[in-house]
């Protein structure tokens, strides 16, 4: 039986502006035969970085293609803008669009999440449609910005369910909003950013086997970037993560 492959780290610091830290951190998983997450980053156009997290939705044809795809054309809107709300919004159905192109050539039905952040000037602007999530990580605190678009996930901010089902519960894969190539209203989170936050995008594939509490811990850790987010996607496969694993992050300086 061959060695299960390393976490692939990449640190994208290059890429940031005005001393951002960047890296991410991705893995396969025990179980899948392919690694259906995508990120990427981007400068903004003048200044900033956008950053994206995409998961290719499971069960369907060319889910791995629909992260890329939707990657590649909100990471290209993402540059061409300056980190406005309007441009996070462009960003989002650039996505929806590259995926209807692909599902008119492979037919069924390929989607995928998508989670996107535009950072400029002390502030992120976030897009996002699924249910890969956006954190910040401020203070030893994890809070989660965006909305689980899920069957779970509405049913627990309706009070149906209680807190922490979208963990755990049977049906916490059943995704209610996603990047399909038809109509959608994505959500747009605008935030403040201060010294020495943590930003981090990232697939269910990490946040789930994790507490939001083991999340802060793992990311508020001392040491380069790259080393933290390595030791964090590892710590998602020891708790028992059995899909991809994605995340994203990015440290704000002091």
């Amino acid at each position: 039986m061959s060695a299960a492959p390393p976490v692939t780290v990449v640190d994208l610091s290059e890429r940031g502006d005005g001393g951002l830290v960047v890296a991410a951190a991705t893995h396969i998983g025990p179980v899948r035969t392919e690694n259906q997450d995508a990120f990427a980053t981007t400068p903004l156009h003048g200044s900033g970085i956008g950053l994206v997290v995409a998961d290719g939705m499971g069960g369907m044809p060319g889910g791995g293609d629909a992260a890329r795809v939707a990657s590649a054309a909100s990471i290209d809107a993402l540059r061409a803008g300056a980190g406005e709300r309007a441009d996070v919004e462009l960003a989002v159905r650039a996505a929806n669009v590259a995926v209807a192109h692909l599902r008119d050539g492979l037919g069924g039905q390929p989607g995928t999440t998508l989670t996107l952040a535009a950072v400029r000037d002390g502030r992120a602007v976030l897009g996002h449609a699924g249910d890969s999530r956006a954190y910040l990580i401020r203070g030893g605190v994890a809070s989660v910005l965006t909305s689980d678009h899920s069957w779970v996930g509405e049913q627990v901010r309706a009070g149906a369910l209680p807190p922490g089902s979208e963990r755990r519960h049977p049906r916490r894969n059943l995704i209610t909003m996603a990047v399909l190539g038809e109509p959608m209203d994505p959500q747009v989170v605008d935030i403040e950013l201060l010294g020495d936050d943590l930003l981090m995008l990232c697939s269910d594939g990490f946040w789930e086997p994790l507490t939001d509490e083991h999340i802060a811990l793992l990311l508020e850790a001392p040491g380069p970037l790259t080393a933290v987010v390595e030791r964090a996607a590892a710590a998602a496969l020891d708790a028992g993560g059995t899909d991809n694993v994605t995340l994203l992050a990015l440290r704000f300086p002091r």
